[in-house]
């Protein structure tokens, strides 16, 4: 309370409507959106362009050239379109805005399985290797960016959305699910395409969301009727099914870090610190490597830490506790893990993971299938067959 007036949700609604929304005009934004989120000869011309930037930024690898595939950001508006479609109950907006991104879509995918096909190089790279699967950073990028392109649009700064489109990287997955069709790779195509509608629901959902927040709402489309309500109601039910996925994974991979940090953490002294973890949540058994400095070591800790959170996860573990034995009296743990963590190099088992992981991708096999002869310095691994 302050100078006898309280503060009431009722009148920050009032003043939200009559300072806010009240000088947003309605109009002019739901037309910049229907001038630029259909399809049109431009849209397709930029679509075709932006696909085989990605593609050639994808294979060779290079973080520029990809950089210069999403100033582009043709399927950025047609998303955004959808949300505020969703927003105003508009089915002619809803159709034209979904009609644009799935063309554009196919054409994009159509497009990376021509060109990886006549491609010399159908190599998996660290780029394609890392838009092969949703993340709780893919989510939370896709949540603020559609925050953010929407906010821009309403308060016309739609130049910023070009900037909002590098951040959410729409084209490289679409080209990486073309790369998995090319290459009869299923592991990278469904890993991808996860991807892709992952981010495309979560703008398009959020977009909604934040028109909705500024006052836009059935009002302002054509008239409709209940069943199409009842229809968006389901529409949105199915659209969530793929982002309910991502969600379930990505939950689980943020609890079980936590878990995992924790869970190592407990069995060794206060003094002791974690100074590396790797997890590869799509082995089977989900694999764990750890380095730990500690004043004492612990020769059963591998055993109990492996029981331990095979209870905790419900998941088979594969764990592996690399003890480094440092004085805590003489600041050996600081040393130690400042030495670990200046060091040019990641160890030797770190490294021999991430090159089997990468060999079982190309190969479309599981991990587990990779031979490793560390004596001979070797890695083999059948390659799965291909059809013909």
């Amino acid at each position: 309370m302050t100078d006898g007036t309280t503060l009431h949700p009722g009148m920050a609604r009032r003043w939200w409507s009559q300072w806010v929304v009240g000088g947003v005009d309605h109009d002019a934004v739901l037309k910049t959106i229907a001038e630029d989120s259909g399809w049109s000869g431009r849209y397709a011309f930029l679509i075709v362009v932006s696909a085989a930037i990605s593609l050639l930024g994808l294979l060779m690898p290079s973080v520029a050239v990809l950089i210069g595939a999403m100033l582009l950001s043709p399927l950025m508006m047609p998303i955004i379109g959808l949300g505020f479609g969703i927003a105003t109950l508009d089915t002619r907006e809803i159709r034209r805005t979904t009609t644009a991104l799935l063309a554009g879509a196919a054409i994009a995918i159509a497009l990376s399985v021509v060109l990886v096909s006549l491609s010399p190089i159908q190599t998996i790279t660290s780029e394609i290797a890392g838009r092969t699967r949703p993340t709780l950073f893919d989510l939370l990028v896709a949540l603020l960016s559609a925050i953010a392109g929407a906010y821009a649009l309403i308060r016309g700064r739609g130049g910023a959305v070009v900037g909002v489109a590098i951040a959410i990287a729409l084209m490289p997955p679409l080209a990486v699910v073309g790369f998995g069709i090319a290459t009869l790779n299923w592991t990278v195509f469904a890993g991808s395409l996860l991807l892709f509608l992952t981010n495309a629901i979560t703008i398009a959902l959020t977009a909604a969301l934040v028109a909705r927040v500024y006052g836009f709402g059935a009002h302002l489309s054509p008239q409709h009727t209940g069943w199409q309500l009842l229809l968006f109601v389901v529409a949105l039910g199915v659209l969530s099914v793929p982002l309910g996925t991502g969600l379930r994974q990505i939950a689980f991979e943020a609890v079980a870090q936590r878990q995992v940090r924790d869970t190592i953490r407990d069995r060794f002294p206060d003094a002791s610190r974690l100074g590396q973890l790797d997890i590869d949540y799509a082995a089977s058994p989900i694999r764990i490597r750890a380095m730990v400095l500690t004043p004492r070591l612990d020769p059963q800790a591998d055993r109990a830490l492996a029981s331990d959170l095979q209870r905790q996860l419900d998941r088979p573990i594969d764990l592996h506790v690399d003890q480094l034995q440092v004085d805590p009296d003489a600041g050996g743990v600081e040393v130690a893990q400042i030495a670990q963590a200046g060091a040019s190099a990641p160890d030797a088992d770190r490294q021999q993971q991430r090159a089997a992981a990468d060999l079982a991708l190309i190969a479309g096999v599981d991990a587990d299938q990779v031979r490793i002869d560390p004596q001979a310095r070797t890695m083999t691994v059948q390659a799965a067959p291909l059809p013909g």
